[in-house]
């Protein structure tokens, strides 16, 4: 037995703890049976050897989410910590230890000691540099930066990262990334060799000025950054290399740079010579500027990186010298080319142009995506030469290129860029198509997740937030999100009105939508994501901590709600966006109050569970109240009960009614035979949109009808998941029938319609982690074998380690194999809900 995957604020060994009160989690690796554990202790040290907490013998199961309750912390420190368990098993009690470290980080802003430097001009774009020398032999090297908007870093020649787009998109006025970098082996042994620090500097998210294609133009500033390099003699002195006017700075490589339209490179200006000359032509003194409104804060998600990367399916000469590729799939990211010339091909151009699909005449088709938007690159004299963008990025699948020839000068690949977060899980099974709908959903679910959950990749880039909340559980049976959650739950809270508004998009970078929706800016199933995403979060991650922190904003959002209902009920609201039907996008089968009203009940409920976790329990009786006010309202005005419809009786609408639990008991059964007929009566055509899809599948879910969700998606002819695959989808598109025959229309890279996840990997995996009413120590797995599929082989990651399912029909029988970490106990049943037996970890197989 051993703890593995010791973690300080969800990473590994990590350098930049930014909480005071870090939350502290381990998972336990062995193959005994029933793996219990009955107490931890953890300690911690600072650099000193000096204890700052000790938390004593806890008895307790609970192996995440762990808060330090010490000393405050000091800025910059290497702190130790030390776990060590007592555990029960068949074979008896155990004991094991394991030690880990974490660095915090700067909690103040005088920890800095350098000044802002950087643009004062849009369209222009620098190199900063420092020489330095230094002292003594270097110990221990730390290198912190703040870059807005994005920025690239080299120390003596070498890329101190292989992160992309550093160091985040935030609401800038509010809040402001910085990241850090351990560097200690850029130093060369000895002393009074000297070094050089160089950053390139982009305007990303930060400054967007247009010039091309552009979204929307907005500005936080000029691009600009703040660097401190730490530096640890072998004698424990400190010296410090700071931003300040003693730069240096020359013209950029970067001709054109924006996060919209694309970039322009200059690759004359991209040579060891250029880097390294000292000429007073070339660099000039930097220039020191205002610092950005947002107080400085270390980036808590995980960093950008190029993730997969791929080659071309095909190569095509669509017009002389236009050579289009075909990367075989859509995704997020750039194209890198390799040039090989014969060193007199300076000032050439090789002008990429991108597009997810093409027009009638086999050409790029950029009408959706952002007309204009390119890559260009400049050639220089060398005779191997590489590019690819450093501050933009987009959507894509083809690519034209003009300037050069394939394979005789140049090769290209694609580069899919997302978090370097761990893979959470995977789901295969003998449905071909099953696995190909799987497919499509992960790669938009990659493609859309930066900083935040975009819409799309390419046209807006924007975080509109009801798919954080509404595909949540099924973003997180793939991903481990958990940071990436807490980071965005962090834009709420400093996009949140005065009035307690959460606007439809965060960070809000773009007003003035609601000229046309009013729902664009006010709407409750977008702003609600500041209730229900974290809550996911908790059931997911077991994180009381992100609950507690944000439980100010939560509240005083649902107090929003409140004070703009009309006897309780909302009448506000975009509501089932993107439905199916004539009217397409605006919600067209469901009354927007039916849709509002659902999602605010859903919020007071959840409400009151996070407040009975709190211990706020006056809080949570209030809510009580106010539920059962809207739940009698409701019905009144939405209920027939005659035939068991709300309102109209659409998918939507019974199933949201259901899943939030305003449907009263004695209803339950006409409410959830109104929704089986209007599916089978359709031929199981889907008709819910956004909003309501993932409380369709819930519903089915729930209710025993399982057998109607794998008609649904075996369905090819109709619009929805099986239609896009067999019209030649490779991700997730914005509406049903995007990739309509003829008639391909709206964005090809979507991943808000992904919720079929939650059926693939909790019913026919049978493995429902946030929507089963369970503890965080507990789980159902309940297979549910359908028509049409012989075997599912599914697993995903619990905080306290990897649960697996598997299971094969064997003649009349079907035999389940499943893997439970320790910690857990899992209730094994039947499709039906009957319990075979009640177990802990280990490995177990039986039959249903």
């Amino acid at each position: 037995m051993k703890l593995y995957d010791l973690m300080t604020d969800n990473r590994r060994e990590n350098i930049l703890a930014g909480s005071k009160k870090p939350v502290f989690s381990w998972r336990v690796e062995t193959e005994k049976r029933n793996v219990c554990q009955e107490s931890y202790r953890v300690q911690v040290w600072d650099e000193q050897g000096n204890s700052v907490w000790d938390s004593g013998t806890v008895e307790s199961s609970r192996m995440a989410g762990i808060q330090y309750e010490g000393k405050e912390l000091q800025s910059g420190k290497r702190m130790t910590w030390h776990v060590s368990c007592t555990f029960s098993s068949d074979e008896g009690a155990m004991t094991a230890e394991e030690e880990s470290s974490f660095e915090t980080a700067y909690y103040n802003r005088k920890d800095w000691k350098g000044r802002f430097i950087g643009e004062t001009t849009d369209y222009e774009y620098h190199l900063y540099r420092k020489k330095f020398s230094c002292k003594k032999a270097v110990k221990l090297a730390k290198l912190y930066v703040c870059g807005m908007g994005a920025f690239e870093c080299w120390i003596n020649g070498e890329r101190v990262s292989d992160h992309v787009m550093e160091p985040g998109w935030t609401d800038f006025r509010k809040t402001c990334f910085y990241t850090a970098y351990d560097v200690t082996e850029y130093f060369a042994e000895g002393e009074n060799l000297e070094n050089i620090i160089l950053v390139k500097l982009g305007d990303c998210m930060f400054n967007v000025p247009g010039g091309r294609y552009v979204y929307f133009q907005r500005s936080y500033g000029k691009a600009k950054f703040l660097c401190q390099l730490e530096l640890v003699y072998e004698d424990d002195s400190r010296e410090y290399v700071v931003t300040d006017e003693s730069w240096k700075r020359a013209k950029s490589p970067i001709e054109f740079c924006c996060i919209y339209g694309g970039e322009d490179f200059d690759g004359r200006r991209w040579t060891k010579e250029y880097l390294n000359s000292d000429t007073s032509e070339i660099w000039e003194a930097a220039v020191c500027v205002e610092p950005p409104l947002g107080e400085l804060k270390p980036a808590p998600m995980e960093p950008l990186k190029i993730k997969e990367i791929y080659q071309p399916v095909s190569v095509r000469e669509v017009e002389t010298g236009v050579w289009q590729y075909d990367l075989g799939k859509n995704f997020s990211g750039w194209a890198r080319i390799f040039l090989k010339t014969d060193g007199r091909k300076a000032g050439q151009k090789v002008v990429l142009k991108t597009a997810e699909k093409l027009d009638e005449n086999g050409r790029i088709d950029q009408s959706v995506t952002g007309k204009d938007y390119a890559w260009t690159y400049i050639l220089n004299e060398e005779r191997e030469q590489e590019f690819a963008p450093d501050f933009t990025y987009t959507g894509f699948r083809y690519v034209e290129m003009t300037g050069a020839v394939p394979e005789k000068e140049i090769t290209l690949q694609g580069e899919f860029i997302y978090p370097d977060i761990d893979q959470a899980g995977d789901f295969f099974c003998s449905n071909t198509l099953f696995n190909q709908i799987h497919e499509i959903v992960l790669q938009a679910i990659k493609s859309n997740t930066k900083s935040y959950f975009t819409d799309c990749p390419h046209r807006e880039k924007l975080g509109w937030l009801e798919q954080t909340h509404l595909i949540g559980p099924s973003i997180m049976y793939n991903l481990d999100v958990h940071n990436l959650y807490t980071k965005i739950e962090g834009d709420m809270a400093d996009s949140q009105r005065e009035n307690g508004l959460i606007p439809d998009i965060c960070p809000e970078y773009v007003t003035g939508f609601d000229k046309w929706h009013k729902g664009f800016l006010d709407s409750p199933e977008w702003g609600s994501a500041c209730v229900l995403a974290p809550w996911y979060a908790y059931k997911r991650y077991g994180d009381l901590a992100l609950l507690e922190k944000y439980f100010p904003v939560m509240k005083k959002y649902v107090e929003y709600l409140s004070s703009k209902t009309h006897h309780e009920v909302l009448h506000h609201g975009l509501g089932d966006w993107l439905d199916i039907g004539p009217c397409t996008p605006h919600s067209q089968n469901t009354p927007v109050p039916v849709v509002a009203t659902c999602i605010y009940y859903y919020d007071l409920q959840i409400m009151v569970k996070i407040a009975q976790l709190l211990g706020k329990k006056e809080v949570a009786e209030a809510y009580q109240k106010k539920m059962k006010l809207v739940f009698e309202e409701y019905n009144l005005q939405f209920l027939d009960d005659q035939t068991g419809r709300y309102a109209n009786g659409s998918q939507a609408a019974q199933a949201m009614s259901l899943i939030v639990g305003l449907v009263p008991e004695e209803y339950q059964d006409k409410v959830v035979s109104q929704l089986k007929d209007d599916v089978v009566k359709r031929g199981y055509a889907i008709t819910a949109g956004d909003v309501g899809h993932p409380f369709l599948i819930a519903a089915l879910m729930k209710y025993g009808m399982s057998d109607v969700l794998n008609e649904m998606t075996n369905i090819t002819d109709k619009p929805g998941y099986g239609y896009q695959v067999v019209n030649g989808a490779t991700t997730l598109t914005e509406e049903w029938d995007g990739p309509e025959p003829g008639n391909i229309h709206g964005s090809q890279n979507h991943l808000m319609l992904g919720s079929i996840e939650e059926w693939f990997y909790g019913s026919l995996g049978g493995m429902e982690l946030v929507r089963d009413g369970l503890s965080f120590e507990e789980i159902r797995i309940q297979p549910h074998p359908e028509k049409g599929v012989d075997w599912v082989n599914a697993w995903t990651m619990h905080s306290y380690g990897k649960i697996s399912v598997k299971w094969k029909r064997e003649n009349e029988k079907t035999r389940v194999f499943c893997q439970i970490p320790p910690g857990l106990t899992a209730h094994l049943e039947s499709p039906d809900g009957k319990e075979i037996m009640i177990v802990g970890s280990g490995y177990y197989e039986y039959e249903i």
